[in-house]
């Protein structure tokens, strides 16, 4: 399964735009498996609890749908929570709290995830380059055996992690975060990807995919999706968004403090257009 992380589309005045958000999942759609909404590529620490609960409100969503709902309380994360239930979520993707992370101990993180439990199905979120949060191995396999909570993005790009993962929570659906290292998160037990990149050349990273759980190795196609991931990776939603609008797709721009251009367009416009004539992008 390939799922877009989908970007959140600004307007002119800053406020999220459903309009543009569903025109971009019109044209996914079909080459998509599923979306992600209000994730770290969706810009969601930067919105507030009514902009969240509007924003899914207004989306026609017919693929299975994960929404991002961490926040740094029980309290928070709940009513993201119940906004994503009521706007259609199947899937509560929740990243652990951060701000105070060296006072949770294995019972805070059960307090915490279990307490998303009682609203839907959770999905753990390991997402270090933002969180900067200790999330120990042994407490996903410990929150692993807990009926509800599912499945994990894990977006650390280590695969000592995922081998974890398959040895001691061999019921957790594991899709991967990270793009660069998709066919040894594969070969690691990965049943799928959450990425960023999925926004611009989803079908490039499903026939990697497709291609790793064959076993086959394409090593072409696998360093094009590398260089893509890589690079979208250092240059973060800034550069994601530009891609977009160079494509013509509704992206908007990132919002304030967030710059609207970044640095690494000249690499990346080569790189669109070398992928452009492959016929990968959207």
């Amino acid at each position: 399964m390939i799922v877009p992380a989908l970007i959140t589309p600004f307007d002119a005045a800053g406020r999220p735009d459903a309009g543009a958000l569903q025109a971009l999942i019109d044209r996914l759609t079909p080459q998509v498996d599923g979306f992600l909404v209000l994730g770290s590529t969706g810009e969601a620490v930067t919105l507030a609890p009514d902009e969240r609960a509007a924003l899914l409100q207004r989306l026609d969503v017919g693929k299975p749908l994960w929404v991002g709902v961490g926040d740094e309380s029980l309290a928070l994360a709940r009513r993201h929570a119940e906004a994503a239930v009521a706007g259609g979520a199947e899937r509560l993707l929740a990243m652990p709290p951060r701000f105070y992370d060296r006072a949770l101990d294995t019972r805070a993180f059960q307090v915490y995830f279990e307490g998303l439990t009682e609203l839907g199905e959770v999905w753990l979120y390991h997402v270090p380059v933002f969180t900067r949060a200790n999330f120990p191995v042994e407490v996903v396999a410990e929150l692993a055996r807990h009926p509800r909570i599912v499945g994990i993005k894990d977006s650390s790009g280590e695969m000592a992690r995922l081998e974890h993962y398959r040895r001691f929570a061999p019921g957790l659906r594991v899709f991967t975060g990270s793009g660069t290292t998709l066919p040894a998160a594969v070969a690691s037990g990965a049943e799928g990807a959450i990425l960023a990149v999925g926004n611009l050349a989803p079908r490039l990273f499903a026939r990697v995919l497709e291609d790793a759980r064959a076993g086959r190795f394409g090593a072409r196609l696998a360093s094009l999706a590398y260089e893509t991931a890589a690079l979208f990776g250092r240059g973060g939603v800034t550069l994601l968004k530009q891609a977009l609008r160079h494509l013509g797709l509704p992206a908007g721009v990132p919002r304030a403090p967030l710059p609207e251009t970044s640095p690494l367009w000249p690499e990346a416009e080569r790189l669109l257009a070398r992928l452009q004539e492959e016929g990968w992008l959207l």
